[in-house]
């Protein structure tokens, strides 16, 4: 055992977490190992296996080999001192060294080694730490991928492919940091080592669509950073200035159309190599949008200067790289795309719903043109106002009205606010702005212990046209339970809130709120309220329940800046539905359940009733007596529809007995059966066509 223990231990192990020094160390007793002389590492940080007391027990075995490797330099042209280097100074010297792409290590003695084989061999030989830039590399065609179809468009899901597929060097994590689109082109910023990797993915498949990927502009060094930015402020201003006359050249003013075809001809734009790659082509009619807005000093004048726009001929297999058409000419009244590549409807899904003015698209000379009679009705649901299709007429001016006011197949009609005893309309009155100052007080006065509470985020919902494109939705997001996000049986119900104490807490983990004032702005609200039979009794005396109500709230609040108290930071729409049961709150009523969706501002406009002003929302209590619908089916009207009690006018008895006899004929519901009623000028005949015509598609629940 003794002999053993004179030896120094072979391997990591003599250098590992060891003070490498000739100093003793004072020993607490037990067997003690022999420490040898101290031990050396190469410049890699390796351990020199045959620097053991010299007596060649190096990798070559007894006797053979060098003690060392005589090609590592001290700086002087000899070899390296004896003086030992610590292990792991040298990893973290080559830590540095891998990080900055200059390798010097320090030896005790003051010697430098520069470790150029090194870097070469990582691939990060560089002159100097001045040449920090970012190589910006251009990947084009995925919008043609299934990830465009995500509610980013794809980015993400191409950013987190790029970073797995790209092989970095020395096997560091390789992450897209920086990154932005150019018409359909994302352009990542990257380190200059990693550009390789990147490039080495074209045309690789991504998503069922092929990768394009080019170097767009290389890192520059910091002192040629003035002069480049200068030339490439000059050569800007010289190339808007061309784009700027183009524009002069192919607008006419009497026909109020701008001819953007056979834009790939044009010699001006093709002898400055605007159209030799993709990625140039793709940038170009971004940038020439960008000066159309230039010239127009606003909207208006924009609407009237631009009626019609053509992009005949340019070889256009999608809409992709001219996307920026919408955003630049939204009101826009003809558009030409004649004699372009598309293949099928998909190729122009990127203006869907967009063009809300447009009265006359043209596809003459497409492949998808074969497939226009299948394809016909979902490009009018797409343009409402569109008139002429290919030259041919698709709606009349009444068609188009009816399209515009959205009457097929059932009006947009006042809400519908039947109230019992005015609790819906004192509870609406009193919930919100209880909310906005004091939200511990209000969930102690409605809520119980079996009231339960949910929120739900949707951010794919339609916006305003002047809603911001970027909403941050980190403080709701968490705790939102949108059933088609979250799959998972324990996070949904997790997520779902019951009881007092629950509530509160969510309530108070949100951000403070000012909601618009209902009796001065009703404009901003849409509120509906109608009776539910059937609830649980919290008295448990009726086993068949008790009536109640539910009530649908549509409105938008703005949240409330802590720093300033100002409530216009974020303006967001929200839909709120309250079940309301007999109960021990104010008015004897409590709620059952309570479930808010949050989405993007979507204004106002969705309520306005066709062919009227929008709606002045005052809850109008319609029934008589406070009881409760407890023995009625859902769809049945109440006991005194249909008859002639005090205040009510022979008119409405008439039209009650009207709708009636629909709803026994049609099976649909009295609300329904008024609504057809309604659009056809209570006219039984013409109610008639109108339901046989629209049948096919009324919801489940138009029916009894």
């Amino acid at each position: 055992m003794s002999s053993m223990s004179s030896k120094p231990p072979r391997g990591p192990r003599n250098g590992r977490d060891r003070d490498h020094s000739n100093t003793r160390t004072v020993s607490s007793g037990g067997i003690q190992k022999n420490r040898g002389p101290p031990v050396r590492v190469d410049q890699d940080g390796d351990l020199v296996m045959d620097a053991a007391g010299g007596r060649g027990r190096g990798r070559g075995g007894r006797g053979h080999g060098p003690r060392h490797d005589p090609t590592i330099s001290n700086g002087r042209g000899g070899r390296l001192g004896r003086g030992g280097l610590d292990s792991s100074a040298a990893q973290k010297a080559i830590l540095r060294g891998m990080n900055t792409g200059n390798l010097i290590i320090r030896q005790p003695k003051g010697n430098l080694v520069a470790a150029g084989a090194f870097r070469e061999a990582s691939g990060r030989e560089r002159t100097h730490a001045r040449n920090d830039g970012m190589d910006e590399v251009g990947i084009s065609g995925w919008k043609e991928s299934k990830a465009a179809s995500n509610p980013d468009g794809g980015v993400r899901a191409l950013i987190e492919f790029l970073e797995r597929k790209a092989i970095a060097p020395v096997s560091q994590p390789f992450r897209i940091r920086k990154s932005r689109t150019e018409g359909g082109v994302l352009v990542v910023s990257i380190k200059p080592q990693d550009t390789l990797s990147v490039l080495k993915l074209n045309h690789f498949g991504f998503a069922g669509a092929t990768l394009g990927i080019e170097l767009e502009k290389a890192a520059k060094d910091a002192d040629a950073g003035t002069s480049t930015s200068i030339q490439q402020s000059e050569t800007s201003i010289e190339l808007k200035r061309k784009m700027t006359a183009m524009l002069n050249r192919r607008y006419s003013s009497e026909a109020k159309l701008l001819d953007l075809s056979t834009l790939g001809t044009d010699p001006e734009f093709a002898d400055l190599g605007m159209f030799d790659t993709h990625s140039r082509q793709s940038k170009f009619f971004p940038a020439l949008m960008k000066v159309c807005d230039s010239i127009f000093s606003s909207a208006q004048q924009k609407r009237d200067a631009v009626t019609s726009i053509s992009l005949a001929s340019n070889t256009l297999s999608n809409v992709a790289s001219v996307t920026t058409l919408a955003q630049t000419f939204p009101d826009l009244k003809n558009l030409d795309l004649s004699n372009n590549k598309l293949q099928d409807l998909k190729a122009i899904e990127a203006w869907r719903w967009k063009f809300r003015h447009l009265e006359q698209l043209v596809l003459n000379g497409n492949p998808l043109e074969t497939d226009l009679p299948k394809d016909q009705d979902d490009i009018m649901k797409w343009y409402p106002r569109l008139r002429t299709l290919n030259g041919i007429q698709v709606r009349s001016d009444e068609e188009i009205n009816s399209a515009i006011r959205g009457l097929l197949p059932i009006p947009t009609l006042s809400p519908s606010f039947r109230d019992e005893a005015s609790i819906g309309e004192n509870f609406i009155k009193h919930f919100f702005p209880a909310y906005d100052t004091d939200r511990t007080a209000l969930s102690n006065a409605y809520y119980d212990a079996q009231s339960s509470f949910s929120l739900s985020v949707n951010t794919s919902a339609s916006r305003a046209p002047d809603a911001p494109t970027q909403i941050n939705w980190d403080e709701y997001i968490r705790k939102s339970r949108n059933l088609l996000k979250i799959n998972h049986a324990s996070a949904r119900i997790s997520r779902s809130h019951k009881g007092t104490e629950d509530i509160l807490g969510v309530w108070l983990s949100l951000p403070a709120t000012r909601h618009p004032d209902l009796l001065a702005e009703p404009q901003k609200w849409c509120v509906e309220c109608h009776s539910v039979p059937g609830l649980p009794d919290p008295a448990g005396q009726s086993s068949s329940g008790v009536g109640g109500l539910i009530i649908m709230v549509h409105g938008e609040f703005s949240e409330v800046n802590h720093a300033t108290q100002s409530g216009d930071s974020v303006i967001r729409s929200f839909d709120r539905t309250f079940v309301l049961g007999p109960g021990a709150g104010p008015g004897g009523v409590r709620v059952i359940s309570d479930i808010l969706v949050l989405r993007a501002y979507g204004g106002s406009a969705a309520w306005i009733p066709d062919g009227g002003d929008p709606i002045q929302t005052q809850p109008q209590p319609q029934l008589s007596q406070p009881q409760a619908q407890v023995g009625l089916q859902p769809g049945l009207p109440n006991p005194e529809f249909g008859l002639a009690v005090p205040g009510k006018s022979d008119e409405q008895v008439q039209k009650e007995l009207m709708a009636m006899e629909m709803s026994r004929a049609t099976g649909m519901t009295i609300e329904y059966s008024g609504m057809c009623l309604e659009q056809s000028g209570w006219n039984l005949e013409e109610a008639a066509r109108i339901y046989e015509s629209a049948k096919a598609s009324l919801p489940a629940e138009a029916f009894m």
